[in-house]
């Protein structure tokens, strides 16, 4: 009987111990299991590299997919979701803890062949809902435009779409892309195509145009002048392990914050 007692009190001790995604691993230390928006993911990626010369006993493990699964899943299957939009009112009626960890710039993209340099919050608008279908009507070649947006729930989708003024009525046939690495890839790949990225993830394989002629750069961000910015966040559940805790805190102090400034504004 006293066996089958112990036995009973281990197995509890165990359940305890394992929580949302994360846990405890036999002598390799704790796992904390991140997911979320595809836009915070570089940023928590580097996060966690240099995260781990300081907790080498800490696994991370991060998974982009998307802001909507981040806010849904936070304190269920990770310990700490990533989302790049605020939360609805019925996602702050979860009873989650948001923290912004760092501000982003939202970057409208072109193909490199493409001369147009610069286009205003109208016109941008009128592309992503129809009113403006070729190129040569915003000042560039002929050319029907290939619009490329974020799929439902993105974060990004979410934040373009209320900054630039036209939620809910993205045009019809327009291509939903799952993640930035998608839609990079069908901009580079179609001289009439245009999208919309994080501004931390640009790269010389597209071209960033200005906006209202305004450069979508970090300076612009903090200075104010480039309005289509968005916060990132990171979000936990009730029962939060110390370690996910201390992670967290580590974002919001100076080491973390010198690697938002890399490509990103921070908010500490």
């Amino acid at each position: 009987m006293k066996i089958k007692i112990v036995a009973v009190l281990l197995a509890a001790a165990v359940l305890t111990g394992a929580f949302a995604g994360g846990g405890q691993e036999k002598n390799s230390g704790y796992t904390i299991e991140i997911g979320g928006s595809t836009s915070v993911t570089p940023l928590m990626e580097m996060f966690a590299e240099e995260y781990h010369k300081v907790k080498p006993n800490v696994k991370i493990n991060i998974n982009g997919t998307g802001s909507g699964d981040g806010i849904n899943n936070a304190g269920v299957l990770y310990q700490i979701g990533m989302s790049s939009r605020d939360l609805t009112p019925a996602e702050q009626g979860k009873g989650l803890k948001a923290e912004v960890v760092a501000i982003d710039g939202i970057a409208v993209i072109i193909n490199r062949s493409n001369p147009v340099s610069g286009l205003t919050v109208e016109q941008i608008r009128d592309i992503y809902t129809g009113a403006v279908t070729d190129w040569s009507q915003v000042g560039g070649n002929r050319g029907v435009i290939a619009v490329i947006s974020r799929e439902e729930g993105s974060g990004t989708r979410g934040a373009f779409e209320e900054l630039v003024g036209f939620q809910g009525k993205l045009r019809s046939g327009a291509n939903e892309s799952t993640s930035t690495g998608a839609i990079k890839a069908g901009i580079a790949q179609n001289p009439h195509a245009i999208g919309y990225i994080s501004l931390g993830s640009l790269d010389d394989t597209i071209k960033a145009i200005s906006v209202g002629g305004v450069a979508a750069s970090t300076g612009n961000v903090i200075n104010g002048s480039y309005k289509i910015a968005r916060p990132f966040i990171v979000l936990t559940g009730k029962n939060v392990h110390a370690e996910s805790s201390a992670f967290i805190s580590w974002m919001l102090g100076s080491a973390g914050q010198t690697i938002v400034k890399k490509s990103w504004i921070p908010v500490k």
